[in-house]
């Protein structure tokens, strides 16, 4: 939230600037004005594409750790299987001894 509101800070702020200096500057200025309003705003287009990227890296490492707990999990169930297994083996074999 607070990277949106800078985000739109900065495009308000960059579009004032350029209104500014189309109405109020001389020629020689204005063209200056108007360039760094293009690139504020530049800079504001940017930081959109980021936050869109950022937003589908997070979701995807959420994605990967919880593929990463369901292996886990699995991965402990077998062990407890295969002990188990271990002790019913032996427990046969013993009972097959006597």
């Amino acid at each position: 939230m607070k990277n949106f509101v800078y985000g739109l800070l900065l495009l308000v702020l960059s579009l004032a600037e350029g209104w500014y200096s189309v109405l109020y500057l001389s020629e020689k200025w204005e063209l200056a004005g108007v360039f760094i309003s293009g690139v504020g705003i530049g800079i504001f287009l940017m930081f959109l594409k980021l936050n869109v990227k950022n937003d589908k890296i997070n979701s995807y490492k959420r994605e990967l750790e919880k593929e990463s707990v369901v292996s886990d999990e699995n991965s402990a169930k077998v062990k407890v299987l295969q002990s188990k297994i271990e002790v019913l083996e032996k427990a046969l074999e013993n009972a097959l001894k006597k």
